[in-house]
């Protein structure tokens, strides 16, 4: 009779990062970094819409 074979439990990293909620906090760092990004545009964007202002 053949003994049955032992399944090792190896963790899949994937699966562990999402646990360890590591990807949550990757996209928290990165929507941060979008919207620091954002906001400096803006800023630009007003800058130069205030500096092409005509003034008779």
């Amino acid at each position: 009779m053949a003994a049955t074979k032992r399944r090792t439990e190896a963790t899949d990293p994937v699966v562990q990062k999402l646990e360890e909620g590591h990807y949550d906090r990757e996209l928290a760092r990165w929507q941060a970094q979008i919207d620091d990004a954002a906001a400096l545009l803006r800023r630009a964007y007003a800058a130069m819409k205030a500096e092409n202002t005509l003034v008779s």
